[in-house]
């Protein structure tokens, strides 16, 4: 069904877990090849709820996601009506999620077999891949084959597929039955506020009892495969999304095959399993094909379909499914719309990911082409769309998500957001709708997203949710020129009950609230409030939370600003605002000149707890360093002053630390390690003094080096956690944080930063930076031969040669400024659009140029000495 190719070259980094390889359609795959069920190095401590040798890999389009486990078993995520578990794996209730394939051979007195790996015999064959977009169990047993792909339709669908290929490689002919296995047990993640039960799963179970007892299932003709619905389900998605603790609608659950004979179903839990096991359930030989009531006080819906096979020898039969959950109105429209044919779908969604991720070169390193657009996929991925929001988001994921329940917060989904304004704009400007709509009336934006949209602060009040929304907006709308976007109307929370306002007047309540609600501190700082990009940055401050708020500053957003309010100006330039846009300029040259008196001879302060305690004035904090040397703060030699601190008081196997500890009495963060979500700006402050530098953090903050120095720590080979503990803490170095009751180390994988955050810095370090006038591109890699193409945007660099094409969303003629590589500095050289030179000016190492932009089609043009042009 599917070809792969293992990619050479280079430092294993499968770490013992397995290898990288290309599969047919040219994506980058994880070849999974541990046996974790006799190899003691898969097991590792969740530190919360006792050792586990389940391993998991996220696979999504833009609304659903799924893991996958090593196991065999795949389990359905939700987020439209809140956060919560279509089919939950609960062993002790008999619940195994689904996502399998059962197989019974007639000659061999009905032996059974399925893709549950721990079940499989000893002596079965095994391939399991982690591909983008899909996972593949290939098993080959007894002479027979199967090669089981789950996979989430590309686009904006609710609902899972599986692609069964049944192959007798034998040399007589087999009567076969495959069962497809898909389970049902909803489960809220509800985040209650004020609770202290808020991650016990007791406390969710009894509201996940209390609404989704009492499905009925069935066989539906009108979509042509098996249906559960909830007695309340159709009322209860006609009235109005009202945001509440909980999720409160009752989604129907549907398991339909795709051009698939039925020969036997079963939709009861107890006809399935019957008297036998997981191993040999009863439903497989005897499916019961009746109706189940709704009725009773429990969640007993599975879904089981039997299909007869009469295979010869070397004859194959493909086989298809899909199972999700939707609206009871729209169940019908979704399936449909997925077609007959599971074979042409999974193709489809193949081609779809190898046009859509970015194909990156830099230096020839093919591992971090492979990483940035295995990256690019899982970013895009873990989109999810919320009805109440009207809007798609991107969590931070990880444990925050999937255990705590809680999508937080504005600062994560925009980073995320940010490469997608090249890659997918449209869920780029989707972010910032989302994260204008969880924005109270006063301008205010929630920390963070809890239960059916609700609005949570959990204890934490940031002071830099004005400054990410701010910036990709700006983003958005000059990289795009979509300068409509800047007069559609969005909805303050509550959405949609709150009048309506222009993006544009969004922005400009979010510079308001900034100065007025969040404030400047006697430093001439912006506040620190209770926390700012580091919510624990007031725990570990002896000032209490009442003085921290009225005084604490903020260097790092101070800095910040300095940056994002000088991209807002260009927007307002963009957008014809010439008050607002000198407004913010006159704003970025305030906030640059308090930066500078925080210097303290070779680093930036971290700021203040109150009025007189000043934190970072020995010690090193990263966290506002690199944002001085992105805006240009600091004179040169303060710059190449404040790399030679960072290196020397941060430096650690891993990349750099988030604190260098040189005897100030300062207490660094969750052991002061990694965090991607401040090193790629680091990457790019670095860029900026010393592109070398800038070059070896980024290859250092990869997924890849993670791997390369701790192979047997599964998260970090191909997703990881918020932040990896520094390698100084010795057995613990490499793994992630916890706390009683809570932490990143039980569910340490599927946080979009370690994915969005090498495509940023790659970006930055690109040299792209979109304007009021239109593209400007200074690269700052340390090397000429590089390219960077995908979405909206293609660059290719060599010493003598600049091409590239640009697409936007709106037709347009924008100028585009290129620096020059050193082999067309000395040198006329002639610009070409669509093959035909076009007049350009020079300006030293730069040369300015126009180019008509519009949708449909990005428009090439190309640099080249006069000589060769002519």
């Amino acid at each position: 069904m599917m070809e792969q190719k293992v990619v050479q070259g280079g430092e294993n980094d499968g770490g013992i877990f397995g290898r990288w390889i290309e599969d047919d359609a040219g994506l980058p795959a994880f070849a999974y090849e541990l046996d974790q069920r006799v190899d003691p190095r898969a097991e590792w401590d969740t530190r919360l709820i006792g050792k586990s040798r389940m391993h998991w890999h996220q696979i999504g389009n833009d609304r659903l996601i799924a893991i996958a486990t090593d196991a065999g078993w795949v389990q359905l995520y939700s987020h439209e009506d809140g956060p919560r578990w279509i089919n939950q794996y609960r062993s002790d209730d008999h619940v195994y999620a689904g996502g399998v394939s059962y197989l019974a051979d007639a000659d061999r007195q009905w032996r059974t077999w399925s893709t549950f790996y721990d079940d499989l015999p000893a002596v079965a064959s095994v391939t399991r891949t982690f591909g983008c977009g899909y996972v593949r169990f290939l098993v080959e047993y007894e002479d027979v084959e199967l090669d089981r792909i789950v996979f989430a339709p590309f686009g904006d669908g609710r609902l899972l597929a599986s692609l069964v290929r049944v192959t007798n490689v034998g040399a007589r002919a087999r009567h076969l039955r495959h069962g497809e296995y898909w389970d049902a047990w909803l489960t809220n993640i509800d985040f209650p506020v004020g609770s202290g039960e808020r991650f016990v799963p007791e406390h969710r179970d009894q509201v996940s009892k209390f609404l989704y007892a009492g499905y009925g299932a069935g066989w539906t003709n009108a979509i042509g495969g098996l249906r559960a619905r909830h007695p309340d389900g159709p009322p209860g998605y006609r009235l109005p999304h009202i945001p509440g603790p909980t999720a409160r609608t009752q989604p129907d659950l549907v398991c339909v095959p795709l051009g698939t004979p039925v020969d036997g179903w079963s939709v009861a839990r107890v006809d399935l399993w019957g008297k036998g096991t997981r191993k040999q359930p009863d439903g497989l030989l005897s499916p019961t094909c009746r109706n189940l009531p709704a009725e009773g006080d429990g969640q007993d819906v599975a879904f089981f379909c039997a299909t007869e096979l009469e295979l010869d020898p070397g004859e194959s039969a493909t086989l298809g499914f899909v199972y999700g959950a939707a609206p009871p109105d729209e169940v019908a429209g979704e399936v449909r719309v997925l077609g007959a044919d599971p074979a042409a779908l999974f193709e489809a969604t193949r081609l779809a990911w190898h046009r859509t991720l970015p194909s990156v070169d830099f230096a020839g390193e093919g591992w971090l082409a492979r990483e940035l657009k295995w990256g690019a996929y899982y970013v895009r991925s873990g989109a999810t769309y919320h009805r109440g929001f009207r809007a798609h988001t991107f969590s931070q994921g990880g444990a925050y998500q999937y255990i705590g329940g809680f999508n937080a917060g504005p600062r994560a989904t925009v980073q995320h957001a940010l490469p997608l304004v090249w890659l997918a704009p449209e869920l780029a400007a989707e972010a910032a709708r989302f994260t204008m709509a969880e924005t109270a009336p006063n301008g205010e934006i929630a920390y963070a997203e809890v239960g059916a949209g609700l609005w949570e602060q959990v204890r934490y009040c940031p002071s830099d949710n004005d400054l990410w929304l701010l910036w990709l907006v700006a983003e958005y709308v000059l990289a795009t020129r979509d300068k409509a976007f800047l007069r559609q109307p969005v909805s303050y929370w509550p959405a949609p009950y709150t009048r309506p306002e222009p993006v544009w007047d969004h922005c400009g309540r979010a510079i308001d609230h900034l100065l007025e609600s969040v404030g400047v501190g006697p430093h001439g700082l912006i506040k620190l409030r209770l926390g700012d990009w580091n919510d624990l940055i007031v725990r570990e401050s002896e000032a209490g939370r009442e003085r921290v708020w009225e005084e604490a500053e903020s260097t790092l957003n101070t800095a910040m600003a300095v940056w994002v309010l000088r991209r807002v100006a260009e927007l307002a330039d963009y957008g014809e605002d010439s008050r607002r846009a000198a407004r913010c300029r006159q704003l970025a040259d305030r906030f640059a000149e308090a930066v500078r008196t925080c210097w303290r001879g070779t680093h930036l302060n971290r700021g203040w707890s109150d009025a007189s305690t000043e934190i970072g004035a020995v010690d090193v904090f990263l966290e506002p360093q690199p944002w001085a040397l992105i805006a240009g703060i600091l004179d040169d030699e303060q710059a190449k002053t404040l790399v030679g601190t960072i290196r020397e008081s941060c430096a650690d196997r891993l990349g750099t630390r988030i604190f260098g500890d040189r005897g100030g009495g300062s207490f660094p963060t969750l052991g002061g390690g990694q965090w991607p979500a401040i090193n790629s700006t680091l990457v790019w402050g670095f860029g900026r003094v010393d592109p070398r530098e800038a070059w070896r953090e980024l290859r250092d903050n990869t997924l890849h080096h993670h791997a390369v120095c701790f192979p047997e720590i599964w998260y970090g080979i191909w997703s990881g956690p918020d932040t990896y503990l520094p390698t100084s803490l010795g057995e613990y170095g490499g793994q992630t944080w916890s706390w009683p009751g809570f932490g990143m180390q039980s569910w340490p994988v599927q946080i979009l930063f370690v994915h969005s955050e090498p495509l940023n810095a790659s970006l930055w370090l690109a040299g792209v930076l979109p304007g009021a006038r239109g593209l400007q591109v200074d690269p700052l890699l340390p090397f000429e031969e590089w390219s960077w193409d995908g979405g909206l945007l293609s660059l290719r660099y060599s010493a003598d040669e600049v091409t590239g094409e640009l697409g936007a969303l709106a037709n347009e003629r924008i100028e585009v400024d290129v620096t020059l590589p050193t082999g067309l500095r000395s040198a006329p050289v002639v610009v070409t659009v669509l093959g035909r030179a076009v007049t350009s000016s020079r300006m030293g190492s730069r040369v300015l140029f126009q180019l008509p932009v519009g949708p449909g089609n990005r428009t090439p043009f190309a640099i080249r000495a006069a000589s060769v042009s002519g």
